[in-house]
C-alpha cells in the first residue's frame, strides 16, 4: 500500500480526521519528504486542502507541498511511515 492510497477524496476538518482515526500528515512534492503534523496547532473547523497554501517544507523549504489525511493501512492497522 502506498501512502498516496491512503489519500482520502473527501475534504475533512482537522476535527473530523480525529473522529475518523485518520491524522493530518504533509507531504512534499520538491523533496518527498512525509511528516505527520498536530493537529491542535490549527484551527478545527480548518478543512485539510485548505493548509496546502499555508505549510511548507521543513526540510527543503519547498512550498509544492499537500496536507493530505491519513489513514492506517487497513491490512495490518499500522500507519505509513514517515521518511525523509
Amino acid at each position: 500500500m502506498s501512502l498516496t492510497s491512503t489519500v482520502q477524496a473527501d475534504d475533512p476538518t482537522i476535527e473530523a480526521l480525529g473522529k475518523s482515526d485518520r491524522r493530518l500528515g504533509i507531504l512534499c512534492a520538491h523533496c518527498g519528504r512525509f511528516r505527520y503534523m498536530n493537529g491542535s496547532r490549527f484551527s478545527q473547523d480548518q478543512k485539510v486542502s485548505t493548509l496546502s497554501g499555508l505549510l511548507s517544507c521543513n526540510s527543503c523549504g519547498s512550498k509544492d507541498v499537500a496536507a493530505i489525511a491519513v489513514s492506517r493501512n487497513p491490512e495490518n492497522g499500522y500507519w505509513p511511515a514517515e521518511h525523509s
